[in-house]
Parts: C-alpha cells; structure tokens; sequence
C-alpha cells in the first residue's frame, strides 16, 4: 500500500506539470464573407512526432489548442457543405500564441484548398513583447564559456553587460524550463548554470540541450513571480528521425597572441579550456514514445599572475645600515620585510 501511496504521489505530480509554458494555437472559422462558422473540425498534426490534436470549433467559430510542443504542425479544417482547408507547418514558439485565420469557400465537389500557414497566422491575443531565440541560432551561435544566458543578450531591452531587462535589476526575472520554476532564492537569478557561493554551477545546462528560448520583456499575467522580464527555455526531445551531435571546443594559449604586459620573449601564461560533449535523440515507437539524451563536460587550466614591487639590491643595502645605526641586528631581518621594519621601541638608539 505504500509503495502504491507512493507511485499516485510521484505520478499525480507529473500530470499537474506545467509543460513548456503558454504554447498555444488559437484561432478562428469563418467564410468567404467573414461571417464564423461553428461546429467546424479542427485537427492540427505534428509530422516529426505524429502528435494529433481534433477539437470543434464553438459557436463563435474560435478553436484553441493549448500546451503544444514547440514544432511544426499541420492544420487541417472540414465542415460539412465547405472545401477542406489544409495550412501546413503553423509554427509555435515558446510562450507565445499563433493565432490563425481560417477561411472555408463552398465546397465544388471533393476541393482541398491548401494555405501558405505564414500568410495566416497572426499575434492578436497578447500585449506582450517576446523575443525568441529559435533552434538554428541556439545551435549555431558562438558562446564564451558555452553559457545559455550569453543569448539573452540578443533580445531587445537586454543590458549587454547584464541580463537586466529595460533597466530592472536582473533579480527581477522569472526564470523557467520548459514552464517550471528555475530560480535561486538566494541569487536572485537562474538555478541553472549560476556561479554560486564557490564559482562552479552545481548544475550544467548544455546549449544541446536547448531548443529554443524566449524572452517577454513586458510579461503577460500569466507569467507570473517577478516584475521584470519572464525567460522560458524549452529543452530538446526524440522525434521520428535519429538525430545527435557530437562537438569539442577548444581554447589554448599557443593560439593566443602575447599580452603587452609580459617581459619579451617570455611565454604567455597558461590558459587552456576543453569542452566536449554530444546529443543524440529518436523514436522507441514511432509516433508515441521518443528519448532524448545530452551530455557536457568542461575542463579548464588558468595560471593567473599578479604584478609586484621588489625592493631593489642596492635599497636593501641602504636599509640595514640603517638599521644597523640603530642596534638592530642585521642578521634578523630579511629583505622581503625591510620595506617595512623600523626601529624597535624597547631598543633605545645608542648614545653620540
């Protein structure tokens, strides 16, 4: 019975998972005279991983998909006495809403009418500002330190120096993975890939990892938590096709040119960082069941040196006959600490 008690808690709190957060289909039914239609099927396909949606639309003609996958999807609208309208790769992003027109003609015997889906689908729903960073450019963008937070900076109203957003303090924004909470309560800041008390991320998100990620620099309500901007990333999954990765970044200070500081013909100091890792993601059944695994590793070298002051040879000479005048034996004092050594004050200077 326990262990029962326990797989409903465990199971239960997985369906009440938030999934990817605001990924919505919206739209609406209606004929050549812009009049809506009720009662039309709406049915929207996923072709990487066959995931089929069916609902009716209402008596206003609207219809709505909501927590979809980030994707592609196939649109298809039938009513009886109308053409079928097909509108293929309507494209969601993460946390925000496409919103689709679909217009019916009269049906003139077995007609498909098929539409551009990018000459229907419309942002009508929401005043929010998003910004999202899709999968070509997550994958393809150079990162120092190979950082997700690097790219925030690419959304408008970002502090290039910071992630700040249209001049709020950086610990004002909610940040999220797939729709769940990711901040640290004591940093203010995201979960993943922070510094921390001793500098090194107790959680590593490859960029692999990632498919896309948006940024509402004037978040709707839904978003909820802070005042500032909300950050959703949206990780990776299996589709019907094999696919993965394999990459190896490499730094080294043999590739680097020497700094202006550095005495001539001395070697730069040694800086060396590897980062290696893959992805690989694909189907267990067809159209049902996928997985999707990645994995970084990070290794870095920095020998970091520091400017100093030395006394010189003939300063330290100076130094101990000074001392000497003064009774203070030469043979206690070392040449790191004359620069600071005086006379003692339990040792009177002797008579003249």
């Amino acid at each position: 019975m326990r262990a029962l008690a326990l797989i409903l808690v465990v199971f239960g709190g997985l369906y009440a998972q938030t999934f990817n957060g605001n990924i919505t289909i919206t739209g609406t039914v209606q004929d050549a005279s812009g009049a809506t239609i009720p009662g039309a099927a709406v049915k929207i396909e996923s072709p990487s991983t066959g995931l089929t949606r069916l609902t009716l639309a209402s008596a206003t003609g609207e219809f709505l998909f909501a927590e979809l996958p980030v994707g592609k999807f196939n649109l298809s609208v039938t009513h009886a006495g109308f053409a079928i309208s097909k509108y293929d790769k309507v494209e969601v992003a993460v946390s925000k809403t496409t919103n689709v027109i679909v217009s019916l003609g009269v049906a003139q015997q077995a007609a498909t009418v098929e539409v551009s889906a990018q000459s229907v689908s419309l942002e009508t729903t929401s005043s929010a500002l998003i910004g999202v960073v899709g999968p070509k450019l997550v994958a393809d963008l150079p990162m120092n330190g190979r950082d997700f937070r690097q790219m925030l900076k690419l959304t408008p109203g970002v502090s290039p120096t910071s992630t700040s957003v249209n001049g709020m303090r950086a610990s004002g924004n909610n940040c999220q993975i797939d729709g769940a909470d990711n901040n640290d309560a004591f940093h203010y800041s995201s979960a993943v890939n922070q510094g921390g008390v001793s500098g090194i991320a107790g959680t590593l998100l490859p960029v692999e990892a990632i498919d896309q990620f948006s940024v509402q620099t004037n978040a709707s309500a839904e978003a909820g938590r802070n005042g500032g901007a909300s950050v959703n990333l949206v990780i990776k999954s299996g589709t019907n096709a094999l696919h993965g990765a394999a990459f190896y970044f490499n730094r080294n200070e043999a590739f680097a040119e020497a700094s202006p500081l550095q005495a001539a013909g001395s070697k730069p100091r040694v800086v060396r960082s590897n980062q290696y890792g893959f992805s690989v993601g694909g189907p267990i059944i067809k159209n049902k069941t996928f997985f999707f695994a990645t994995g970084e590793a990070q290794k870095a070298i920095a020998n970091n040196s520091f400017a100093s002051t030395h006394p010189s040879d003939a300063w330290v000479a100076d130094a101990r006959n000074a001392l000497g005048r003064y009774g203070v034996p030469v043979s206690q004092v070392s040449p790191s600490t004359c620069a600071r050594f005086g006379p003692r004050a339990s040792t009177p200077p002797p008579a003249r």
